[in-house]
């Protein structure tokens, strides 16, 4: 049951709040995309951010890792992935860098 419900709340998450579109394999699939600015990671005063997206699981094939997508028509290449479970229910986090 609550396999059910995971998946089911994932759907609606990826169906409300999915922002962009990353082309993956020559596939179309809705993400959250998001550049998160980091304050001091590079030196005194400055930032840097790090591309991310959020992703269903059953939607990321098994050759994933460093392979290049696009995402609203901007190249990158899959640095990390950072899955909430195994399970082709849950999410990922993917940290993203610029191709």
């Amino acid at each position: 049951m609550f396999d059910e419900l995971e998946a089911r709340l994932n759907r609606l998450t990826m169906e409300r709040l999915a922002n962009a579109t990353a082309v993956i394999n020559g596939v179309d699939v809705p993400v959250i995309f998001d550049a998160l600015y980091e304050l001091g990671t590079v030196g005194v005063g400055m930032g840097a951010s790090a591309p991310q997206m959020v992703i269903a699981n059953n939607r990321i094939p098994e050759d994933f890792a460093e392979s290049r997508i696009t995402v609203n028509g901007a190249a990158w290449i899959v640095a990390d992935r950072q899955p909430d479970s195994d399970l082709p229910t849950g999410l990922s986090v993917v940290i993203l860098e610029k191709a």
